[in-house]
């Protein structure tokens, strides 16, 4: 990331805190993002999700979902689905 950025690694973490972040945090938001959206908008498996946010291994995810919404990724999907269902009249 650094080097696509033309700057060094250290130079790149120091931006990062200044600005309250840290690499880790945006790769956490990013994967949390994407399997929100995942579960909500599609029928994907939950190891499906898992590996196309980069987790080497479904109950990796599985923590780490429950970790950042506290709900599994399961819970959070059956929850959502009613929701987006358009309402009949």
């Amino acid at each position: 990331m650094a080097k696509n950025m033309h700057m060094s690694s250290s130079s790149l973490r120091r931006h990062l805190l200044a600005e309250g972040a840290s690499y880790q945090k945006i790769k956490d938001e990013s994967r949390r993002e994407i399997a929100t959206e995942m579960l909500c908008f599609s029928d994907a498996s939950i190891a499906e999700v898992s590996e196309r946010v980069g987790f080497a291994d479904t109950s990796s995810f599985v923590r780490s979902f429950r970790a950042w919404t506290g709900v599994t990724p399961k819970a959070y999907r059956d929850h959502a689905k009613p929701m987006l269902r358009p309402r009949r009249s």
